[in-house]
């Protein structure tokens, strides 16, 4: 695991390359130079905006016209330098997530120092440690220089510190600095000039990245057909759900459910619950189901209510602790009612955290408890109800909850009617 990520800004964590063209193309057009398409724009940036303008001004113009052009183009970059520009699809998640986990995150830019701190704090506000932008007196990317200042100030070691970028400018800034570096496809250039310029692996999607800096994957939310095959495969995927995100592991699999609770540190004595799609699939893992549970499933089915049943011994004791009885419950989260669906059977699913920690309700929070420890979190966004499910006993009457969570206790007597909850 890399304790300390640096990233390079455009083309990396923020998409500024219309932006950046419209600026130079308008410079072009009020001169009665040659504008140029985005894809050539995307061979002139990397190295800072004077270097910029003078790709795209015609050659044989003097300094002074080059200042002009430059001049120019900063005045209009600057008032429209958010026009189009956004942070790259899965950058927000990964770097939450990444945050969560402990690790350290700052950027180096050859964008000017003045403008670069403004620009990363506007688009990702409190999440990177420090900027360093491009300063007069000192030499630009890919001259490890401001690489090495920067790793002063923010503690960084070359050998657990990863440099991201997406050209042959940012892969030899890292080398030039004795750091392993992965390159971007997702930016400005392509893989044959970043494994040319000596990039150690490159990506194609955020969570990718993830899993290489902490272990774990961080996936979409609409990923959850990978998701469904990891833990086909026996792997570990957190979840989201309505209530808090889960830990979920194939419930017919012993390895991946005892893999669960060595992830989480749960003392294997206590019993998991399982999700489940709707009754149907509850049937194939509990028996003797009252009709109060088909009742209640209507009422509270996709929710927040754990029914307890009675088992018929189909899941791995692991699963049930050896106890003869099995929570089950159907979330109303519809990336963790894909996946239930799409794998065809129960998951054992506690929730996603270290045994004594808070229940996590972000995938960032994930993160920051089991990064390192479980093969990939789904990234479903902030969880609605945010407290566990109501634990229901149905296996003896009355009736007892267990765990008051995001049920009601009065919903719960107004289905069920008056004297079937003990306490009434």
């Amino acid at each position: 695991m890399y304790t300390h990520v640096i990233f390079d800004l455009d083309g990396t964590l923020l998409d500024t390359i219309d932006d950046l063209a419209d600026a130079g193309n308008h410079v072009c057009a009020a001169h009665g130079w040659p504008t140029h398409t985005v894809d050539q724009f995307k061979y002139m940036v990397g190295n800072g905006i004077p270097t910029l303008v003078s790709r795209f001004a015609p050659s044989g113009l003097s300094q002074e016209e080059l200042d002009r052009a430059l001049a120019e183009f900063s005045a209009y970059y600057g008032a429209h330098k958010q026009d189009k520009t956004a942070p790259y699809p899965g950058i927000t998640g990964l770097l939450s997530a990444l945050k969560g986990a402990g690790v350290e995150l700052a950027v180096l830019s050859n964008k000017a120092h003045a403008l670069a701190g403004p620009v990363v704090e506007g688009y990702f506000p409190g999440v990177f440690r420090s900027v360093q932008g491009a300063l007069p007196d000192a030499p630009l990317k890919p001259d490890p220089t401001l690489l090495r200042v920067l790793m002063e100030e923010i503690g960084a070691k070359p050998e657990s510190t990863l440099f991201v970028g997406d050209s042959d400018v940012d892969v030899l800034t890292g080398k030039n600095g004795g750091l392993s570096v992965c390159g971007v496809l997702w930016g400005f250039r392509d893989r044959e000039e970043l494994m040319d310029a000596g990039a150690d692996q490159t990506v194609h999607r955020p969570e990718q990245l993830s899993a290489i800096v902490t272990g774990t994957a961080l996936l979409t939310a609409d990923q959850t057909a990978l998701a469904s095959e990891l833990l086909r495969l026996g792997r570990l995927v957190a979840l989201p759900t309505e209530t808090v995100y889960g830990l979920a592991a194939d419930a017919a699999q012993e390895a991946a459910v005892r893999g669960s609770y060595e992830a989480k540190g749960r003392p294997e004595a206590k019993p998991l619950s399982v999700l489940v799609d709707g009754m149907g699939m509850a049937e194939t893992v509990c028996r003797d189901i009252p009709e109060d549970a088909y009742r209640l499933a209507d009422a509270f089915w996709p929710g927040p209510l754990t029914m307890i049943l009675w088992g018929n011994g189909t899941l791995p004791s692991a699963v049930s602790a050896g106890g003869k009885t099995q929570g089950v419950r159907c979330p109303s989260h519809p990336a963790a009612l894909e996946v239930v669906r799409a794998l065809g059977r129960p998951l054992a699913c506690p929730s996603a955290n270290l045994s004594g920690r808070p229940s996590p309700k972000s995938a960032g929070e994930v993160m920051g408890q089991l990064s390192g420890r479980i093969d990939a979190v789904l990234d479903g966004g902030t969880c609605r109800v945010g407290v566990e499910s109501t634990i229901l006993d149905l296996t003896a009457a009355p009736y007892r909850i267990l765990r008051q969570g995001g049920t009601g206790r009065a919903e719960i007597e107004a289905v069920l009617g008056p004297g079937k909850l003990s306490g009434t």
